[in-house]
């Protein structure tokens, strides 16, 4: 064998242009699979960071009466779930939480996780320096630890070990650091695919302990909670399901006026590993298909190639046979050379992938889950040693066999031409070209499909102008700025006033034309609900509440992002908190509620409404925005007054004339000068907000466009290969046509209506296929559908025109041959 790769070798050292030609095919092929297997294995195959993660599950819950799904849970619904679930060994909870960091010279925002006492444990991961919390930790008073990240520990404390057991000022209370958590662990990352209860956020840095209230613990309609658990050993997910449903059950049993008395309200266990994956599996395994389409594509090409280059030693090989060579030897040195080609073009094809890798984490890494863990490890080398060495025995194969089975008489003549296995080879070399072109259409009517949805998407309407619009996040903190009855989630008086005072200053900012807070931002990924009543419409026994997605906002709202006002007014600074309360619809509220009109002037109540209720009246009915996504239609929402509503965590947006990010430093002055201890964060344009949430839609059009380029390309150059060799093995032919009278215009039909034949069958074949493979994309794609016959048709004359060009110049290369020449040319 070492023979055969030494021989291998000293054959293809004498012909560098066909090695560099062929190397390049196979790296471009096979790096874009190693790049896509490498997306794969982290996020598909990869078992999760953990200790026994197949056995970590979420239980969500579901209103389906109310159309709502992978929902939060309550506190004392957590405590039910603790205390009666069997299946599971260990159960915890856990909720997002940000944390205003005093320390250093200007104050941060980080993200982290509020977390019972269990979940480290039940993750199976430990601190690398200090120790997890305590249960008597997890105590109202007694919660005032936090265990750090070792990305925080490194950048704002440089490693600095006597932090241990020292204070720290979050949300202006003292809390004392008893824990560094790994570099690599930031759960819960936000990238659950929850519905309105997760989102892709930043990674968590921070973990304080949760402490349950005596009002937290009455009310099981306040939902914030995600529970995590780890089912025992030998218990399925289908087992822990049946019991969760028990005490579901028993729950609607034991508080009939919290649920009704229907299986509408439910819990739902999820394995922690498909909510990770979301709805990344359809994309990669779209993009794990196309490269495995272009290797395809490419190991055509290089079979071409190679028939090619055996027809061209096709008279040694014959010799080396007369001379008692045995074809099983010929078989192997030509698989050698094959091989050794393909182990060339892996290792070119690693670094383009390591490169590919490097370019999607700095390009996605922010928007697209667990794109940071995606590398080329030992894993995915030994899958692309496998390729390559697979590619190398596939594309060697056809050829060797060719070789080894010349036809000696014809081969053995100075002149031989046209034998029988020549015709053979030639149909092979046409056989092949029909099956590059076919999965080039595949390819680009993919492409091109999603290209289509994707520029309707980005043509969407959401309701609201997004330019020379910045925003940024405020979360006030609850010790500072206290509610008036206690609440954690919601404000008081002091909390109205910080955001008056900042609205107030920022409009004053030379170039700001309107300025308001709202408390979720539009595409964000962040979302909010709350059930009501409808005076006159108290619902019946088992008959769901009315719920939809709820907004605290502050009175230029509408005006900063310009929603239009379809009827009534919008919210002005009388609106406050001695004024009676108001409430401003969309119009998908309006319509669902008040299908004939009449929506202004009516009232509706957040209370419970067998007690005393305060009704709300409607003043406003404002246009519809897509808050969720711009594929998805807009949602009944309801509006309040901030001053009427007041919550802590609200979101800054500032419309101005000028470049908005020009605004930044002034804003932050604003923010420090009302509260020096208060941070601001995730400042954006509103433009940058939606680029965001279409990123990962972006990301596999991008990644589809460039497979579909290379398989377009490499088509190309199959088809020029092909024309070109038809050119050389019938330049005789050719000139005694031109001898007996043949015009160059003849010549030139000659040679492009045989590729016009290769063509129109590549494109048959090319059709069939996609209109039996593109329903695959549906879950991709927005406003367009699977056999859109615009998107066929161009794409395929697209590809007709590139067949043409790349059939036109060895064409136009036979009619520019003297006769003379050509009549004595051999083969």
């Amino acid at each position: 064998m070492l023979k055969d790769f030494r021989f291998a070798w000293r054959g293809l050292a004498k012909s560098p242009a066909f090695v560099f030609v062929a190397v390049l095919t196979l790296a471009l092929a096979i790096g874009a699979n190693t790049a896509i297997l490498s997306l794969v294995n982290a996020l598909l195959v990869r078992p999760l960071p953990y200790r026994a993660p197949e056995r970590l599950v979420l239980l969500l819950q579901h209103f389906k009466a109310q159309n709502l799904e992978r929902i939060p849970v309550s506190a004392p619904e957590f405590r039910d779930y603790e205390s009666r679930a069997q299946s599971f060994e260990r159960i915890g909870a856990f909720e997002y939480a940000t944390f205003n960091l005093s320390a250093g010279d200007r104050p941060e925002r980080v993200p982290g996780a509020v977390i019972t006492d269990g979940v480290f444990p039940i993750l199976g991961v430990s601190p690398i320096k200090g120790r997890m919390f305590e249960p008597a930790e997890c105590v109202t008073g007694r919660d005032d630890v936090v265990i750090i990240s070792e990305r925080l520990w490194e950048r704002r404390f440089n490693r600095d070990l006597r932090i241990l057991g020292t204070k720290l000022l979050l949300n202006g209370r003292n809390f004392t650091i008893v824990g560094i958590m790994p570099k690599g662990f930031d759960f819960p990352l936000q990238l659950f695919n929850m519905g309105s209860g997760g989102q892709f956020g930043d990674r968590a840095e921070i973990w304080q302990p949760l402490a349950f209230s005596e009002s937290d613990l009455k009310n099981r309609g306040s939902r914030s909670l995600t529970v995590i658990a780890r089912l025992k050993e030998q218990t399925s997910v289908k087992q822990a399901q049946a019991e969760i449903e028990t005490i579901n059950a028993q729950m609607r049993r034991e508080h009939p006026g919290n649920y009704s008395q229907d299986d509408s309200f439910g819990g739902e266990i999820f394995p922690l590993h498909d909510l990770a994956v979301g709805k990344m599996r359809p994309a990669l395994l779209i993009l794990l298909g196309a490269v495995f389409l272009v290797l395809l594509i490419a190991c055509s090409n290089l079979v071409t190639m190679l028939l090619a280059r055996a027809a061209s030693r096709e008279r040694e090989v014959a010799i080396r046979i007369a001379l008692g060579a045995g074809r099983f030897r010929l078989l192997k040195q030509v698989m050698a050379e094959s091989v050794l080609l393909a182990l060339f073009g892996g290792v070119a094809g690693v670094f383009l992938a390591i490169w590919g890798v490097d370019l999607l984490k700095a390009i996605g890494a922010q928007t697209v889950p667990r794109l940071r863990e995606v590398n080329v490890d030992l894993q995915v080398l030994a899958m692309t040693f496998a390729v390559s060495v697979g590619t190398g025995l596939g594309i060697g194969l056809v050829p060797g066999l060719a070789s080894a089975k010349p036809e000696l008489t014809e081969a053995l003549k100075e002149g031989g031409r046209g034998s029988t296995f020549g015709r053979r080879r030639n149909r092979l070399r046409n056989g092949l070209v029909i099956g590059e072109l076919a999965l080039a259409l595949v390819l680009l009517i993919g492409a091109g499909l999603l290209m289509k949805s994707f520029v309707r998407l980005q043509n969407v309407n959401p309701g609201f102008n997004p330019r020379n619009v910045l925003t940024a996040e405020i979360a006030l903190p609850e010790l500072k700025y206290p509610s008036d009855d206690g609440s954690r989630y919601f404000g008081g008086k002091s909390t109205v006033n910080f955001f008056s005072e900042l609205n107030r200053r920022v409009r004053g900012l030379p170039g700001v034309q309107s300025t308001a807070a709202g408390l979720v931002l539009p595409l964000s990924g962040s979302n909010t609900d709350s059930s009501f009543n409808i005076e006159g419409r108290l619902p019946q026994k088992n008959e769901p509440t009315p719920d939809e997605e709820i907004r605290s906002v502050t009175p230029d709202y509408f005006r900063a992002l310009e929603i239009p006002l379809r009827q009534g007014r919008f919210f002005n600074d009388a609106d406050n908190a001695d004024a009676a309360p108001v409430v401003i619809v969309n119009e998908a509220l309006a319509r669902k509620y008040w299908p004939n009109g009449g929506a202004l002037g009516k009232r509706i109540t957040l209370d419970d409404p067998k007690k005393d209720r305060k009704w709300i009246t409607i003043v406003g009915i404002v246009g519809n925005i897509r808050h969720r996504a711009l594929e998805l239609e807009p949602q009944p929402e309801y509006y309040f007054p901030h001053a009427q509503q007041p919550v802590r965590e609200m979101v800054l947006t500032v419309r101005t004339n000028q470049d908005p990010r020009s605004l930044t430093a002034s804003i932050r002055h604003e923010v420090e000068t009302i509260d020096p201890d208060q941070p601001i964060a995730k400042v954006r344009t509103l433009e940058e907000v939606i680029s965001e949430s279409v990123a990962p839609r972006r990301l596999s059009v991008v990644l589809l466009g460039v497979f579909a380029g290379v398989a377009l390309l490499l088509a190309s150059v199959g088809i020029y290969g092909v024309m070109s060799y038809l050119v050389v093995q019938r330049t005789h032919e050719i000139g005694v046509r031109m001898a007996l009278g043949a015009q160059r215009g003849d010549v030139l039909r000659l040679v492009i209506g045989q590729s016009f034949k290769l063509v129109v069958i590549g494109l048959a074949f090319g059709l069939l296929m996609a209109l039996c493979s593109t329903h695959a994309l549906n879950a991709l794609l927005y406003s367009v559908t699977a056999f859109d016959a615009g998107t066929f048709t161009f794409v395929a004359l697209a590809l007709s025109a590139a067949a043409f060009l790349a059939s036109y110049i060895p064409a136009l290369r036979a009619t520019r041959a003297d006769p003379m020449t050509a009549l004595t040319h051999t083969i």
